[in-house]
């Protein structure tokens, strides 16, 4: 019984491991600008959610709240988030790939101007807590 328990709880792992990187390796189309209002998921690249008009960010930032404005490159892959609050850049993430789509690297610059670069190297994993 120890061993069914077991078997069952490694393939519940598996399947949550696998299946959410699966739903995201599903090909998305998008135009090369586009606009979201909120993101989640710390890993990179971060994801958007809530897809919403120029003009309702733009209302948006009238009223002082938040953004992100996504950008696509041909292929539907993300290459660059940039995060407005106020009017004002709060974070912008630029993306590089490796030939074989894996991220290559993230570069982010704060509001305050301060750059952080994360470099992955083909085998790595982009995950939670980057």
């Amino acid at each position: 019984m120890k061993i069914l328990i077991l078997l069952v709880a490694a393939v519940g792992v598996g399947l949550m491991i696998w299946l959410p990187q699966r739903l995201h390796a599903r090909k998305e189309t998008h135009d090369a600008v586009e606009y979201y209002r909120q993101w989640g998921a710390y890993q990179n690249p971060i994801r958007l959610y809530d897809k919403i008009t120029k003009e309702e960010a733009d209302a948006l930032a009238a009223a002082g709240s938040a953004y992100l404005i996504g950008y696509f490159d041909a292929d539907g892959k993300r290459v660059r988030v940039v995060k407005m609050l106020r009017g004002s850049i709060f974070f912008d993430q630029v993306y590089a790939y490796y030939a074989g789509g894996k991220l290559k690297a993230v570069k982010t610059t704060n509001s305050d101007g301060t750059v952080i670069v994360r470099e992955y190297d083909e085998s790595d994993r982009t995950g939670f807590f980057w």
